[in-house]
């Protein structure tokens, strides 16, 4: 996994070097958090608050792909 992130104004960052589970294991993840845990009433002060643990079903394959990607990220940021 690479992060790539562009200098500018309005700086862009780019992932690249996923496979597809891992590429399923993020659409999943943001798909979830968004459709089921962030409502409009749950937002005060502009922040943000999970209405309900976040809760995701994954199978073996998307598991590791996610441990995968949360050691790549661990590295990333530190």
């Amino acid at each position: 996994m690479k992060l790539t992130i562009s200098k500018g104004t309005e700086p862009k960052g780019t992932i690249s070097g996923l496979s597809m589970t891992e590429v399923d294991v993020i659409l999943n993840i943001v798909d979830v958090a968004d459709r089921r845990c962030f409502n409009v009433s749950d937002k005060d002060d502009d922040r943000w608050y999970s209405n309900e643990d976040f809760t995701l079903v994954l199978d073996d394959t998307q598991r590791k792909a996610l441990a995968k990607l949360g050691n790549e990220i661990r590295k990333i940021i530190g």
